[in-house]
């Protein structure tokens, strides 16, 4: 990436020649700090450098100040969703490493940064990073919201966890209600680990809020999410002191995907009406403001022994390839069983939702699962194809193709003829999608010197694992020699 700023004494810019070799060396005799990796999903270069020069985001400002500052890039041929953070966590890309989409992270078999580390003799802390796996045995592991076959290494984290899946996978489903057992047991989990009298009363005004506001402030609960899951985190952070750690947010990804629109009404051609500009039209700017909090703590946390490196992976862009039709409209089945029963889908299949209107179907056999497929392929709206799917073993990830509105008398026919109203399985989610991934990311290292360093060309994103690891690596051949 090229930069029009000046060099400055604290600030210095390196030109594509000199990268590799600058962009490890810097540090290397300065590298026995712990690193603690900010992994703040898909904020946005040029939202972030905005927002820091209207002053909004101070914490990223001084972060910044004192960094190495990349943009990332990759080449990967699948950027939907996400599979960017395990092509971060190896080191290799896409074609090496495999993976296709969420939940998949248990058989992803390429090592991982923190596996590396470990290797090396450094202990690490993993936080929610998408896709890991269980392996090393002196790595600890909390799994990504959406992993339902990767368990906590500590199994007191088991209904932590599982709350905030539940929240994370079903925040689409309007019938979604967790049940008591749930409640109390993340309820008594967090009054153990680190749940603070601020986060309580957050959550309380959060609720009074969407309760007597005329604007719809739901949104605001992914920021609530997180700020719980930084409580518990900080907390064994301080416990354990690890050499490496990871911590993820996806809050500013979430709205970025649903208010983009909002953010940007001149790019698009289907306005959003001033009941939503007043609902959202803050949005985005409000989850990097609360991102820039928790970037803020994040320093207070590791320093002044530690260092912060802030990565995004990917970044998003305005989506405008449905604007002729209105806009992208997903649907999500109402009820997975009811659905199944109806298609007569076999029997004994689990479901395990993952993105806003998709799901894993997780079969007894290969042969089920095709069967399955199959029964997906006989649902028909106006004798066209309803459901998208693809096979992976037992297991099917599916979800409804359709991106325009239906009509409310839509009937759906299913095997044998069988019919049932369209509504009676599937639920509108709205107009969502109105971003895209974009294939640029953000990577920060802080730097000892305390001198920002801006490189020009873009950073291929599998070199991040080398750079961390870097960081390390000299120590390590130090303490062995």
């Amino acid at each position: 990436m090229a930069t029009d700023k000046p060099e400055t004494a604290s600030q210095l810019v390196i030109k594509p020649a000199d990268m590799a070799a600058r962009a490890v060396n810097d540090d290397a005799s300065n590298s026995t700090r712990p690193v603690l990796l900010l992994e703040l999903n898909e904020l946005c270069p040029p939202i972030v450098e905005r927002m820091m020069e209207a002053g909004q985001l101070p914490n990223f400002k001084a972060l910044h100040a004192r960094s190495d500052v990349h943009v990332t890039w990759t080449d990967d041929a699948d950027v939907e969703p996400w599979v960017q953070w395990v092509t971060l966590h190896t080191g290799k890309p896409q074609e090496v490493h495999g993976a296709r989409e969420l939940d998949e992270g248990y058989r992803i078999e390429a090592p991982r940064i923190w596996d590396e580390l470990d290797r090396l003799g450094y202990s690490t802390f993993v936080f929610g990073s998408l896709n890991a796996r269980a392996g090393s045995d002196g790595v600890f592991i909390l799994p990504d919201p959406w992993a339902s076959r990767v368990e906590p290494t500590d199994p007191d984290y088991n209904a932590f966890h599982e709350f905030i899946s539940y929240n994370v996978t079903e925040h689409t489903n309007r019938r979604a209600r967790p049940d008591r057992k749930l409640v109390m047991g993340f309820a008594r989990f967090m009054m153990r680990r680190g749940l603070s009298v601020t986060m309580v009363m957050r959550a309380v005004r959060q609720l009074a809020e969407e309760r007597t506001s005329k604007r719809d402030l739901r949104w605001r609960r992914a920021i609530i999410l997180d700020l719980l899951m930084w409580d518990v985190f900080e907390k064994d952070y301080r416990s354990r002191r690890p050499d490496f750690a990871t911590f993820f947010a996806n809050s500013a990804a979430y709205m970025q995907h649903r208010y983009w629109r909002h953010m940007q009404p001149e790019a698009y051609q289907v306005q959003p009406s001033r009941d939503e500009m007043e609902s959202y039209g803050d949005a985005i700017e409000t989850s990097y403001r609360h991102l820039d909090e928790l970037v803020g703590r994040a320093m207070n946390l590791v320093e002044p022994d530690g260092r912060i490196v802030f990565a995004s992976a990917l970044s998003q862009e305005a989506n405008l390839r449905y604007e002729d039709i209105g806009g992208k409209f997903v649907y999500r089945p109402l009820d997975f069983d009811a659905f199944a029963e109806f298609i007569g889908a076999p029997d004994d299949i689990t479901f395990e939702p993952v993105m806003t209107h998709q799901a894993w179907a997780s079969c007894a056999s290969e042969y089920e699962a095709d069967a399955f497929g199959q029964a997906l392929d006989d649902v028909r709206l106006d004798g066209e194809p309803v459901m998208a799917w693809r096979r992976d073993g037992a297991r099917v990830l599916f979800w409804c193709g359709l991106v325009s509105t239906v009509g409310d008398d839509a009937v759906l026919t299913g095997r044998d003829g069988a019919t049932a109203a369209f509504a009676s399985h599937f639920d509108a989610l709205g107009q969502v999608n109105n971003s895209q991934h974009c294939r640029a990311g953000a990577l920060w290292i802080q730097r000892d010197d305390g001198k920002c360093v801006v490189h020009e060309d873009r950073l291929p994103l599998e070199r991040v694992f080398d750079l961390i690891a870097g960081l390390f690596r000299a120590r390590a051949a130090r303490r062995a020699a």
